[in-house]
């Protein structure tokens, strides 16, 4: 099947489509074999003990523009959008997916760890960048203040992960219990903390250079935006909740346009601000819809149909974001900085791999928390990439390297680590618990 769909989609591109209009058939036709391929690629990694979205990353990095090039750069392009969709989507499911009374057991556990994975992994990160720095060409040029504030730049982004990826696995998996909700719990909260320790290491990084002040009012900023968005959806989450009582059908479509709308209105909102009245506030659409998700949960009654809902819809939405985040995968980046990206991705898992076992250890968690917590944090997507281009912005001279650098590692960590959270939660033997039915 997916041998007969290349062929087609071969075919399509190179025959049929030259014969009409080129721009507005492209898309669809990339769309549904992008969707198609990666849902078969998905099952096809299965006997190989891989999870379902390794094939679906595999099947944007070999269709996608950079390889074989049945998704061009155009096409892609235009599907982008669907990345909001997705997110905000993925971040209702996270936010449902984290329980109260769960969160509450684990919560030693769950402090203990993230403080200690964020300061090892900061400051561990930060360290040994600054001890490899002979290795990276454009550091020859720096100044000691520039490689200083090189190395914990890319410290900071080294503690971000990727919700999405866990919340993926989770839900294939079916997995449930403590140990997964201790990983999703600190998944959520070190990609919040992580934007945090990001926007102070900038704003020191900058007085640094200067040989000024920290400014105080960017990170003022910073705190606000993020507890508007949380504070927004709080009040969004019982408004849904009282919709979903309320309303009996069509609760799928529901959820993806309350997915789209916070999305887009946020967006708006940022242009709308800065063009308007030149003032720089952006609400966060994944922490909005976190909130949501985790008030419909916790705080409703409609808690269960609501996970059910995001269950039926998991599967599309999971296949086309990270056959996208694939075929957005810079193979020539990758290739040219390939050796210095892989010592970077060490490091980074090596950190992870102590601050994890440190934080388990002083929470006094059992064995499987020492050993196999770490493996549940090296993906990363959509933030770290985020943060990525923010430093090229933010540093114009050595920015621009540094951020190439960190999308490399970045790419590795997106296509190694489910491998590894899935080792996690088998070996923490809470696969299989989970099903829609067990919720009916």
């Amino acid at each position: 099947m997916l041998f007969l769909l290349v062929v087609l989609a071969w075919v399509s591109e190179r025959a049929l489509l030259p014969l009409g209009d080129v721009s507005a058939g492209q898309v669809p036709v990339a769309l549904g074999f992008l969707l198609l391929a990666a849902f078969l690629l998905g099952e096809l990694v299965v006997p190989l003990k891989l999870p379902r979205i390794s094939g679906y990353l595999l099947a944007g990095l070999i269709f996608g523009p950079d390889a074989l090039g049945l998704v061009n750069e155009q096409s892609l392009e235009s599907l982008k959008v669907i990345d909001s969709l997705a997110l905000t989507f993925i971040a209702l499911s996270a936010g449902g997916e984290l329980q109260i009374d769960e969160l509450k057991k684990g919560r030693r556990i769950i402090f203990s760890a993230l403080v200690a994975l964020v300061l090892v992994v900061f400051f561990g990160s930060t360290l040994l960048f600054m001890a490899a720095r002979p290795l990276f060409a454009f550091t020859r040029e720096l100044s000691g203040r520039e490689l200083w504030v090189m190395a914990a730049v890319l410290g900071a982004i080294a503690t971000a992960r990727s919700p999405a990826s866990a919340i993926a696995i989770i839900k294939e998996l079916k997995a449930r219990g403590p140990f997964t909700e201790v990983a999703l719990g600190l998944t959520v909260a070190m990609d919040i903390l992580a934007i945090v320790v990001f926007a102070l290491v900038v704003s020191a990084g900058d007085a640094f250079l200067a040989g000024t002040g920290l400014d105080s009012r960017y990170i003022f900023g910073l705190l606000t935006e993020i507890g508007s968005s949380l504070a927004l959806g709080t009040a969004l989450g019982f408004a849904l909740a009282a919709w979903l009582k309320r309303v009996d059908s069509h609760h799928l479509i529901t959820v993806f346009l309350v997915a789209i709308v916070v999305s887009e209105a946020a967006h708006a909102l940022h242009h709308g601000l800065d063009h308007y009245f030149g003032l720089s506030f952006h609400l966060e659409p994944m922490l909005i819809c976190i909130a949501m998700g985790f008030v419909v949960r916790n705080f409703s009654s409609q808690g269960d149909r609501f996970l059910h809902v995001i269950e039926k819809g998991g599967l599309l939405i999971f296949t086309l974001f990270f056959a996208l985040a694939g075929a957005s995968l810079d193979l020539v980046v990758l290739r040219q900085t390939w050796m210095i990206a892989v010592l970077l991705v060490a490091i980074r898992f090596g950190c992870i791999q102590v601050g994890a076992s440190l934080g388990a250890r002083a929470a006094g968690a059992p064995r499987v928390y020492r050993k196999y917590l770490g493996f549940t944090f090296i993906t990363q997507a959509g933030v770290s990439l985020g943060l990525a281009k923010a430093v090229e912005a933010r540093f114009p001279g050595w920015g621009a390297a540094v951020a190439t650098l960190a999308v490399a590692s970045i790419s590795i960590n997106q296509l190694i680590g489910p491998v590894f959270f899935k080792t996690a939660l088998t070996a923490a033997g809470e696969t299989g618990k989970d099903s829609a039915s067990e919720r009916d």
